[in-house]
C-alpha cells in the first residue's frame, strides 16, 4: 500500500528479495539478458522478408505488410514494452495501492515479444487453421499489444491483489488472446488431419519417427526431419532445406522469437544464472532439461525411432521449450519457493510437456504445461519446508 503508517509491517508481492540484490536490480539484469536475445533474433531474421512474395500470392495476404522479419521483431518489442510500462504507470497513477514496477513491466513486455511466434514456415499450407497474417505485420503488432495489455492488467496487477500470482502472466494472456484459434491449439484431430482436410498435417510423435524420408508411425506423412526442416528453414529459399542440427541449435526462421537461436538463449540464460545465482530458480531449468532429455531417450527407445537425435533435438531445442525453460519457467512469482519444490516443478513441467507434445500433437505443449504446473505451486510450496523446533 502507498499510505501505510510507520508501525505497520508491509509485505510486498513476490518476488521477495533480501540482501544486496534488489528486485529492481534483478529485473534490470533480466531485461538486459532478454534484450540481447531480442537483438540476436532481429539480426538473424533481418535478411528474411515477411511475408515473402510467394507467400503473399499463396495465402492471398492482401493486408500484410512486407518488411524485414527482424524489423517486426524490434517493433513488437517496442510495442509490448510501451504497452506494459504505460499500463503500469497509468494504474499507479489512478490506483493508490498499485505499485510502480517499471523494470518488471519492461521485462514482461520483452517476454511477451519473445514468446510470440513469427515467420510463415516454408511448409505452410493455404488451408492451415491459424491465419498466416497473425505471424506477420501488422496483425502481429495488434496481438502482441493485446497480450501485453491483458497480461499486465489482468494477470500481473489484478491477479497479484491477493498476494499470490497463480499463473504465469505472459503464458495466460497469450492463451486468452489466441482463444479464437483454440481448435488448432488443443484439438489433436485438427493436428493430425491433412491440410486438404482442413487440418495442420502435423506429424505424430506417438510412434516411430525417422530421419531421411522414413514416414512417421502410420500417418503417411513425410519424415519428421523433413517436417522440421520445412518448418524452420529460410523461407526466402524454400527449395533448399537447412541442416537439422544447425536449424534447431543455431538459427530457426519460424516460431517463438526468443527461440530463433537456441545457442543464444543458453549462453545468455547461463550468464544470468551465474550473475544472479542466489536469486534465480535455476533448479527448475536444470530439472526441466534433464528430464526432457531422459524422457526423449525413453520414448525414442520405446517407439523404436530410426534416429534418436531427431526427437531429442526437437524436444530440447524447439523455441517454446528452450526459451520457456530459461526465462518463463523460472518466474519468481508463480513458481515454488523451496529447492525441492522447484526440482519437482521442473520434472513435472517436463513430463507434461512431453505428454502434450506426443499425444495431443500440440508442439507448443510447454506453455500449456507451465500453466498447469503453476496451479500446483501452492501444494509444492509445502514440500521441503523445515518444521520449526519447539512450540
Amino acid at each position: 500500500m502507498s499510505n501505510e503508517s510507520s508501525n505497520e509491517l508491509v509485505v510486498k508481492t513476490a518476488p521477495h528479495i533480501a540482501g544486496p540484490m534488489t528486485k529492481n536490480r534483478l529485473m534490470q539484469y533480466t531485461f538486459i539478458a532478454l534484450l540481447i536475445i531480442t537483438i540476436v533474433s532481429a539480426i538473424l531474421w533481418w535478411p528474411v522478408t515477411a511475408p515473402t512474395n510467394a507467400e503473399v500470392t499463396a495465402f492471398k495476404l492482401t493486408n500484410a505488410w512486407q518488411m524485414p522479419l527482424g524489423a517486426i521483431v524490434l517493433l513488437n518489442a517496442l510495442i509490448a514494452i510501451g504497452v506494459a510500462v504505460g499500463a503500469d504507470a497509468f494504474l499507479h497513477k489512478v490506483a493508490s495501492d498499485s505499485e510502480l514496477n517499471t523494470w518488471s513491466s519492461a521485462v514482461f513486455g520483452l517476454i511477451v515479444t519473445l514468446s510470440y511466434s513469427l515467420g510463415v514456415p516454408s511448409m505452410a499450407m493455404a488451408t492451415d487453421i491459424t491465419p498466416q497474417d497473425t505471424l506477420t505485420a501488422p496483425y502481429a503488432f495488434v496481438y502482441v499489444a493485446l497480450i501485453s495489455l491483458i497480461g499486465l492488467v489482468v494477470f500481473k496487477k489484478v491477479q497479484g491483489i491477493g498476494g499470490r500470482k497463480y499463473v504465469n502472466p505472459a503464458a495466460a494472456a497469450k492463451f486468452l488472446v489466441l482463444l479464437p484459434f483454440i481448435g488448432s491449439v488443443f484439438l489433436a484431430k485438427d493436428h493430425f488431419a491433412s491440410a486438404t482436410a482442413g487440418g495442420l498435417g502435423i506429424p505424430s510423435l506417438a510412434g516411430a519417427i525417422g530421419g531421411g524420408t522414413l514416414p512417421i508411425g502410420g500417418n503417411g506423412v513425410a519424415s519428421f526431419t523433413t517436417y522440421l526442416q520445412g518448418c524452420y528453414s529460410n523461407p526466402m529459399n524454400p527449395a533448399k532445406l537447412g541442416d537439422l542440427n544447425s536449424l534447431m541449435i543455431l538459427e530457426k526462421f519460424h516460431g517463438w522469437t526468443g527461440g530463433a537461436s537456441s545457442l543464444a538463449v543458453i549462453i545468455v540464460g547461463i550468464a544470468l544464472f551465474v550473475i544472479a545465482r542466489k536469486y534465480v530458480k535455476w533448479r527448475i531449468t536444470a530439472a526441466y532439461f534433464i528430464s526432457i532429455v531422459a524422457l526423449s531417450v525413453i520414448l525414442s527407445t520405446a517407439f523404436s525411432d530410426q534416429g534418436l537425435m531427431v526427437r531429442l533435438l526437437f524436444e530440447v531445442f524447439i523455441g517454446s521449450s528452450i526459451f520457456l525453460g530459461f526465462f518463463m519457467a523460472t518466474d519468481p512469482a508463480t513458481t515454488p519457493y523451496t529447492g525441492l519444490g522447484q526440482i519437482i516443478f521442473g520434472i513435472g513441467l517436463a513430463i507434461l510437456t512431453i505428454l502434450i507434445q506426443t499425444y495431443m500433437n500440440f508442439f507448443g505443449g510447454s506453455l500449456l504445461a507451465l500453466l498447469i504446473m503453476n496451479l500446483m505451486v501452492p501444494l509444492l510450496d509445502r514440500v521441503g519446508i523445515h518444521k520449526p523446533f519447539g512450540r
